[in-house]
């Protein structure tokens, strides 16, 4: 694993370093939240291990899309820039979805130099392509984390649904690695100012539902209610196979 790892990590810096120069022209968004200090944990009684699921009020949906535009479509006039920008979108897509067709395969090192090859096609990658990698790789969370740390910050800004694959990886592991679980949340709040909602309490009350780890997974529901956290039906499916936390869901939620 780790001469694997040896291997795919720098092919990444090669793909991110030849469209790094595009970026640099273009004005930084922040990457940490200074003023946001973490609220108290949830704590889950038999463990005594948190989940820090921050209080602090949303500010608004965080957009899963590339954070530039191509370099190609710089100087081109109006219908050339569209029809860049359709090529970009279709590559994306055909990308991404080979990307998961690949790990679904277990074909790692394939889904990473399908990545990769977006830069021969002048192609930036956006953050569906690198949630897609990511996730291809969490059957080796640690080669899982490093390729979310390449990819994400200087190049790409993750959202809660790249976090929540992270999450479901760490979840995964047997026993799930809960300190891992609770470091991945908190550098979600304090480097990226992302507040917790619906997709990442789902993620982890499917853990908890796998685990049978009925007192946490309650704990989890009760600080989705102290957070204003509403339930969606990804939640109910979360919960539906413990009867427990179904019944403990709709009762905090009735």
């Amino acid at each position: 694993n780790n001469f694997f790892r040896s291997l795919i990590i720098p092919l990444l810096f090669v793909m991110l370093a030849l469209t790094h120069s595009s970026l640099q022209s273009l004005a930084k968004q922040p990457s940490c939240c200074p003023h946001a200090p973490l609220a108290a944990p949830v704590l889950c009684r038999p463990h005594q291990s948190a989940c820090n699921l921050s209080r602090r009020p949303r500010k608004g949906v965080q957009r899963r899309d590339s954070p530039v535009a191509p370099v190609a479509a710089q100087g081109m006039d109006t219908n050339e820039a569209e029809e860049e920008e359709e090529r970009v979108l279709r590559t994306l897509q055909q990308c991404t979805r080979r990307i998961r067709e690949l790990g679904d395969r277990g074909r790692v090192k394939d889904a990473i130099q399908e990545l990769a090859n977006l830069s021969k096609k002048n192609v930036q990658p956006d953050t569906y392509a690198a949630t897609a990698l990511v996730r291809a790789c969490c059957k080796d969370m640690e080669l899982a984390q490093s390729v979310f740390d390449e990819l994400f910050g200087d190049f790409l800004e993750p959202d809660e649904v790249a976090f929540a694959v992270l999450l479901r990886g760490y979840g995964n592991a047997n026993p799930p690695n809960w300190q891992k679980i609770d470091a991945t949340l908190t550098t979600m709040q304090l480097k990226y100012g992302l507040v917790p909602a619906t997709t990442s309490y789902n993620a982890l009350l499917e853990v908890c539902c796998r685990t049978n780890d009925v007192e946490r997974g309650e704990d989890i529901i009760d600080r989705m209610h102290t957070d204003e956290v509403e339930p969606d039906e990804f939640t109910e499916a979360a919960v539906a196979s413990k009867r427990t936390l179904r019944a403990y869901l709709r009762k905090v939620f009735s």
